[in-house]
């Protein structure tokens, strides 16, 4: 993993002239898995880079997951790589254009170990539609994201409400016994929510409805673990301090890990961020 990250910040370095607009931020997770057959708790270590250059905007993020596990049925302890790339044009103040790709190296669960995922956006003012395509060994997941943003301001504070659908549609889910017992076709509505005042913001938001596979934040997540999630709820609160940014955000969801059935899986997701710009 360390040779990748190198990789990928090397990348950025001809792009990191303008100090301004470039914003490096770390971040650090708790997992704690409730009544899962598989996985007890975990840890996540992130890093992502954002450089704005005229109307480009280039993001790199690398993330290791290391997750504690029941052996038996699980042979070790869970280890997760991902790598993620999102390239976004602004032709003018309503339309852009982004494009997405994402990699896992995972050592266990090997239906999805390597999967790539590509992604391809576009926004139009408040309305943004964005097409994933997840390639894996044995299956293949279309996901379509929908959304409309509503956004007012009164001097001081400044709101925006987002609403979210995603769908996903699985092709060839049978083929392997990590799939076979997913859905076909899911539909999620969802809904998140931010206010700003002066240095601080703080965020809501749930999502409704099933989901499998999902691309999240984005484009730059991807939940590759045979778990069917459902009921989730997120809240977060930050502030801003000249040239650092501070985030806590928690997450709450309820899974089905579906190749052996276990519902009633509970996960609580706790996040620290730390954000620096130069």
């Amino acid at each position: 993993m360390k040779q990748k990250i190198i990789l990928l910040l090397a990348m950025l370095l001809p792009m990191l002239s303008s100090a301004e607009e470039t914003t490096l931020t770390l971040s650090y997770e708790l997992l704690d898995f409730e009544n899962s057959k598989k996985k007890d708790e975990g840890k996540r270590y992130g890093i992502c880079v954002k450089h704005n250059h005229n109307n480009d905007t280039y993001q790199l993020r690398a993330e290791r997951t290391h997750t504690e596990t029941f052996q038996p049925p699980l042979t070790e302890d869970l280890k997760v790589n991902k790598y993620a790339l999102k390239y976004t044009h602004r032709y003018d103040q309503a339309q852009s254009v982004s494009a997405s790709f994402l990699n896992i190296d995972d050592n266990l669960m090997k239906e999805t170990d390597g999967g790539r995922i590509y992604g391809l956006g576009y926004r139009y003012r408040a309305f943004g539609l964005t097409q994933y395509f997840s390639d894996y060994k044995h299956f293949n997941v279309y996901q379509t994201d929908i959304k409309y943003t509503f956004k007012h301001a009164w001097e001081d504070i400044k709101a925006d409400a987002t609403i979210i659908a995603k769908y996903q549609h699985l092709q060839d889910k049978e083929s392997n016994a990590f799939s076979t017992n997913a859905k076909s076709d899911y539909l999620t509505p969802g809904v998140k929510m931010h206010v700003h005042y002066q240095d601080y913001h703080i965020g809501a938001g749930a999502f409704f409805g099933k989901r499998v596979f999902a691309v999240m934040d984005e484009g730059m997540r991807i939940q590759h673990h045979a778990m069917e999630f459902d009921k989730t709820y997120m809240v977060g609160i930050g502030r801003h301090f000249e040239k650092i940014d501070l985030h806590l955000k928690y997450i709450y969801q309820e899974a089905n890990e579906i190749p052996i059935n276990n519902p009633d899986v509970k996960v609580d997701n706790i996040i620290f961020q730390l954000g620096y710009h130069f």
